[in-house]
């Protein structure tokens, strides 16, 4: 099987085969290693939590994961540095669908 560098990449190559194939999306996912869960739940919590601009979300709010870590007990930096890494690729997201 032959993956892209992204979702959009690796189904624009299963189209334009001939003929089209569907991609592999199903076995393109990673399983998240054990150090990244918790990052992972707070970022489920958190991920519509967002400081807005003129053109859209710009980054998470940093209170609202701050404030969900707490309740949880969680306590660090990396963990919250891993929250907003995946913040900012939610945002890259939804911007590049709002921008089809």
């Amino acid at each position: 099987m032959d993956y892209a560098a992204t979702c959009e990449g690796c189904r624009a190559m299963y189209a334009g085969r001939t003929p089209s194939e569907k991609p592999p999306c199903r076995t393109c996912r990673v399983d998240p290693l054990d150090d990244n869960w918790e990052a992972i739940r707070i970022f489920f919590v958190v991920k519509h939590q967002f400081i807005m601009g003129f053109s859209g979300p710009v980054d998470l709010n940093h209170l609202a994961i701050d404030a969900a870590m707490r309740r949880r007990g969680i306590e660090g930096q990396g963990v919250f540095n891993k929250v907003l890494i995946l913040g900012h690729w939610w945002i890259e997201r939804i911007r590049n669908k709002d921008g089809e």
